[in-house]
């Protein structure tokens, strides 16, 4: 199994140590500044299903960033790639993730698998929690590719590849990483206890 050097395994997946600081240092944030739980990973990771459940056990509002893409406007994510191309797709994403960024109350949201391609934008969610869901190549595969999202077209081979590409990214940005296998209650409990030093009992950040 991929094991990014800079984690540390525990039972609830596996947690970098700075995330652990963090929890001690308050990031540096006022207190009245609410930091959002943002779930990222490979298509096929779970991030809807695990997100709405997390905001479920918290109590806090959930938001999928593509269906927010999409409801602002009003095309599916397939029609606007076929229609406008990926960079324009990209550019709505990074302005659509800003804008979900900027709500006043912490939220989970589940990010593209794209979300955080371009180094700009890891600016945009450096001061929240990511959280990285993955799973084997092939389980990401067996999920999604009866679905009609655009980079499955590209085939099984190039699936592979940019999940092994994008892990990078995602161990770059994450502070906790979860592998996505088994009962979703269980991804969750494993979130939840990953984060506990920085969730309150009743789902409010400390």
């Amino acid at each position: 199994m991929f094991l990014p050097m800079p984690f540390w395994r525990s039972s609830a997946g596996i947690v970098c140590p700075r995330f652990r600081n963090e929890f001690k240092r308050g990031n540096g944030m006022s207190g009245n500044i609410r930091r959002h739980i943002l779930l990222t990973g490979m298509m096929g990771s779970g991030k809807s299903t695990i997100g709405q459940r997390l905001a479920d056990a918290l109590n806090w509002p959930f938001f999928d960033l593509d269906e927010e893409i999409e409801k602002r406007y009003a095309m599916t994510i397939p029609q606007i790639f076929a229609q406008h191309g990926e960079e324009t797709f990209r550019h709505w994403e990074r302005e659509t993730l800003e804008r979900m960024l900027a709500h006043d109350m912490a939220i989970v949201l589940a990010l593209g698998g794209g979300a955080l391609l371009q180094e700009k934008s890891h600016d945009l969610v450096k001061a929240h929690r990511v959280i990285w869901l993955d799973a084997p190549s092939s389980e990401l595969w067996r999920r999604v590719k009866d679905t009609n999202r655009p980079l499955v077209a590209q085939g099984q081979e190039a699936f592979f590849l940019m999940h092994q590409a994008r892990r990078a990214v995602y161990e770059k940005v994450a502070s906790l990483k979860i592998e996505c296998v088994g009962d979703p209650s269980t991804v969750v409990a494993a979130i939840l206890q990953g984060l506990g030093a920085d969730i309150g009992e009743q789902g409010n950040c400390d």
